[in-house]
């Protein structure tokens, strides 16, 4: 089936009047019409144009593109459905991901990037630092990973949980030079406590947090020089922690777990290059 003339003819009237209920009225058109009609345009090409919000409609990066070509006389409109099913079905052009700062030096996310790299070598990867959910539409962010305990901005969005990751108490022998190791809960508080800004939520009120940071390095930093105990996960640091380097604290008594998620607008506009990233990721967090 191709893309109806009539339904891009309404995709563009309701660009130019900026709405979907303004467009209706002007042409004398019932409002739930253009809407399905708009809709019905989006499954063909295969790609979302429309942000819909109550007073008003924005454009997504490929409804700008295309809204770019239809306003051009009419024999550029089939050259502007085929421009938009290809780039939809390309591996080419930018990814761009959303990832916490703290897991960039991962070497799971660093297998990602190199597979994903030498499997597509034509595609840009994007990668920006963001410890909060965001607007993956508007921002153009096509994946995020984020805890679970991160409220995600937007309720309709996909999220789907990878693996738990648990993170338990550490110190150096740098900073049992200088104090005792604590046996219980009631001996901790009286401790510097370094942690993620994950972590900082989940701790018991009387914790004597005196460093919050995204940046694990920095925490592993502080924490061989013995200013602090830490609070990490154990996915990141289990060469440290079988080194010696890293001393378990209160390991039967204190644990925190979180859960990981993959984060993306929608199930039904995929392009091929963001499913192939979903697919890899899927596949080494599973291991």
């Amino acid at each position: 089936m191709k893309a109806s003339l009539d339904d891009i003819y309404l995709f563009m009237l309701t660009v130019r009047h900026g709405g979907i209920s303004v467009a209706a009225k002007a042409h004398s058109l019932q409002r739930s019409k253009i809407s399905r009609r708009i809709q019905q345009l989006e499954k063909e090409l295969g790609c979302q144009l429309l942000i819909r919000t109550t007073r008003q409609i924005e454009l997504t990066e490929n409804g700008r593109l295309f809204y770019q070509y239809i306003n051009q006389p009419l024999t550029d409109v089939e050259q502007a459905v085929n421009l938009i099913k290809n780039q939809q079905q390309a591996y080419s052009g930018v990814l761009k991901i959303a990832i916490p700062a703290a897991f960039i030096s991962s070497s799971v996310f660093l297998e990602i990037l190199d597979r994903y790299t030498e499997q597509f070598p034509d595609v840009t990867l994007d990668v920006v630092h963001r410890h909060e959910s965001i607007d993956l539409k508007r921002e153009n962010v096509d994946l995020q990973l984020l805890p679970k305990s991160v409220d995600v901005f937007n309720e309709n969005y996909v999220q789907q949980s990878l693996l738990t990751s648990s993170s338990h108490l550490y110190c150096s022998l740098k900073y049992l030079e200088n104090h005792t190791l604590p046996t219980t809960m009631e001996e901790l508080y009286q401790h510097p406590i370094l942690l993620s800004r994950y972590n900082s939520s989940l701790l018991p009120d009387r914790m004597n947090v005196r460093l919050v940071s995204e940046d694990f390095s920095l925490i592993n930093r502080l924490t061989k020089s013995g200013r602090g105990i830490a609070i990490l996960p154990v996915v990141l640091f289990e060469d440290k922690i079988a080194s010696g380097e890293l001393i378990p604290v209160l390991p039967d008594i204190f644990q925190i777990d979180i859960t990981m998620t993959l984060v993306y607008p929608s199930r039904r506009f995929i392009p091929e290059k963001t499913r192939a990233m979903i697919e890899l990721i899927r596949e080494l967090f599973s291991k």
